[in-house]
């Protein structure tokens, strides 16, 4: 897929959770928007106003996955998988960040850069990462469901305490 292209929404994409696809698929609109603002005008005042909103919604978007793993205890029963679950979402905060300063401090940020960052790493987290999470969180739902007792269901926590590993 070329840079340019328009990334349409797959099936593999869905999780079964309607929040949280939802919030995908406005995510993948986001990214269709960037792509075609960027190609349209790559002008100072567009990649501040594109990385910004794309950041904004994504940091809302992982609060609202990270919150759902306190929720229903992924943080804890699966404390590796859910560790590097955030770290991927601060590591894509980051690079965000990273070529929102780089372009600040003048220098030429190729739109191939952030387009080919954002198409692959939506793409790889929606259908591996996201995907761990969901099957994690829709078996609890079952299991709830079914009136099955947890005897692992841990009392909820502040999002803000996420991860402390035991």
């Amino acid at each position: 897929m070329q840079s340019t292209e328009k990334m349409i929404w797959r099936r593999e994409f869905e999780t079964g959770i309607a929040e949280i696809d939802l919030q995908h698929r406005t995510l993948v609109k986001m990214f269709n928007r960037v792509n075609s603002e960027l190609r349209n005008d790559s002008g100072r005042a567009v990649w501040e106003n594109v990385t910004h909103e794309l950041l904004g919604y994504a940091l809302f978007h992982f609060w609202t996955e990270e919150d759902l793993a306190v929720q229903y205890g992924y943080d804890q029963e699966k404390c590796a998988d859910a560790s590097a679950h955030f770290d991927e979402h601060r590591s894509f905060a980051e690079t965000i960040n990273d070529i929102r300063r780089r372009f600040r401090a003048g220098e030429r940020i190729a739109k191939s850069e952030l387009i080919d960052f954002l198409r692959d790493w939506l793409a790889s987290h929606i259908v591996d990462s996201d995907q761990w999470l969901v099957a994690f969180i829709l078996e609890k739902q079952r299991r709830a469901a079914e009136g099955v007792a947890d005897s692992s269901a841990t009392p909820q926590r502040s999002v803000v305490s996420r991860i402390g590993c035991e």
